[in-house]
């Protein structure tokens, strides 16, 4: 399967209402018959001040949440067409789009097609004009003879049960043409490279595949065609959603709650069984290039969720050497804290510009290794020890070979020499490495010691 660019990206994302200080809510300008949109204001460019952060970390990809015109935190969408105004038009963003391929990044937007918010331009005209609006056949489950908490003058159907979120009718071909004219406006402008698919698994599967298809004729803005990454709302195996006719890959929720509990647990064993089940010789994630995360803006930050924050630089340092790709939300990096509560502002900070510290050295490091390891960035994954609080495993790519090393406890560890088969069975570590994490060199007659609250990238020399 064609897995495009994704094999070897490390991926940066960012919240943009969030990051740049939009107001919360939308403000409305009656006279625009359209979507009812204010003047612009040019917010967007705060995100030029990162792109030197960015390519130091060695990051070569960004991933944006959402930047339609929306009524609230943009999953209630106003208007396909065009940009958010708190963020500015729809020319400031190709503005900074080709600033950042020009800097060698490549650019995935949030695509969300489930459903619309309350101020969207056609649920707006069926409100105004209930059975003579010709929009009526674009939503799902509108009937006349109900009513709705809102007091609208007819029922519809909500995703989630939430009034704010109409649902979409993606199989009317009105809907669906809508939508491809605002994917080939998006790739005329903004020249993308990605689409994140939201809430993949209530969309219609005819619907995705007509998506896949739509964007396998566009080229993207680096090189290519434009490729999806299916994400999912409830469950954690996106393995059903990526095919060569539909995504070609997905995030990976799975591997995210298992790191976080087993760190804070003190037990590897989980971590481990995913890694196996989703990457080993007969893993179900095997041959696709997942996008793997610690946080992002559904879940409290990493910082925030580890009970022991001396682990917090272990779960970053890792997150680079896994399978797949890695995804760090804005700030993670220098360890903004942020709890998810009724709302998901407090995940959606403002920031002015990007900071560094001594966590942000660390990850730098982490991410600098993958950059220039064809075994991290590609590599095969074989898991060659495990105890409560450590896991060794190795991966190999194109004549190279890095064994990295976690150890969660505040103690020393040495891996105990166990001849046999199985994941209790370890030959020893022998000869001369260096470690890409500490640019130290390292050499091994057998026994291998793991320094406490560590993560190590070996390279043989």
């Amino acid at each position: 399967m064609n897995v495009s660019w994704f094999d070897g990206c490390s991926m940066y994302q960012f919240f943009p209402l969030g990051l740049c200080g939009a107001p919360r809510e939308n403000s409305w300008d009656w006279s625009n018959t359209w979507n009812a949109a204010t003047r612009p204001v040019r917010r967007i460019d705060r995100i030029l001040g990162w792109i030197d952060h960015l390519k130091k970390l060695g990051f070569n990809s960004i991933f944006f949440n959402p930047i339609l015109q929306s009524d609230t935190h943009g999953y209630n969408t106003r208007d396909f067409y065009t940009l958010d105004s708190r963020l500015g038009s729809n020319e400031d963003f190709a503005e900074l789009c080709a600033a950042l391929h020009e800097n060698g990044f490549r650019i995935v937007l949030d695509a969300l097609f489930n459903h619309v918010g309350r101020g969207f331009w056609a649920f707006r005209d069926v409100r105004n004009n209930m059975q003579n609006s010709p929009f009526i056949n674009w939503f799902k489950g509108i009937d006349f003879n109900k009513n709705t908490p809102c007091n609208d003058g007819f029922y519809y159907k909500a995703w989630g049960g939430n009034w704010d979120f109409p649902e979409l009718n993606l199989e009317n071909e009105e809907v669906v043409d809508h939508i491809f004219g605002a994917l080939r406006k998006w790739e005329d402008l903004y020249r993308f490279d990605g689409l994140h698919i939201c809430l993949i698994e209530f969309l219609p599967q005819k619907f995705v595949e007509r998506v896949r298809s739509f964007c396998s004729e566009m080229g993207a803005g680096l090189g290519g065609s434009i490729a999806l990454i299916a994400e999912m709302f409830d469950g954690i195996d996106c393995g059903k959603y990526v095919s060569s006719t539909q995504a070609q890959t997905s995030t990976n929720q799975e591997l995210c709650r298992a790191v976080r509990a087993g760190f804070n647990k003190k037990n590897i064993y989980e971590i481990a069984y995913t890694l196996n089940r989703q990457f080993g010789p007969d893993g179900v994630y095997k041959n696709i290039p997942v996008m793997n995360f610690l946080d992002n803006h559904n879940f409290s930050r990493f910082a925030s969720a580890m009970d022991d924050k001396r682990l917090v630089p272990l779960g970053w340092s890792l997150l680079p050497a896994l399978p797949g790709f890695p995804c760090v939300y804005y700030g993670s990096e220098w360890g903004v804290e942020g709890v998810l509560g009724e709302n998901h502002w407090a995940l959606r900070p403002s920031f002015e510009k990007p900071e560094w510290n001594e966590l942000t050295d660390v990850i730098q490091k982490a991410f600098v290794a993958r950059k220039n390891s064809p075994a991290l960035r590609f590599g095969s994954y074989k898991q060659i020890f495990q105890a409560k609080e450590q896991l060794v495993f190795e991966r190999e790519s194109c004549g190279d070979k890095i064994v990295v090393a976690l150890n969660i406890s505040e103690y020393d560890y040495k891996v105990p020499i166990k001849r046999g088969k199985g994941f209790a069975a370890f030959e020893g570590i022998y000869g001369d490495f260096d470690d890409l994490i500490s640019g130290n060199e390292c050499h091994y007659d057998g026994d291998f010691y793991l320094p406490p609250l560590s993560v190590m990238f070996l390279r043989k020399k």
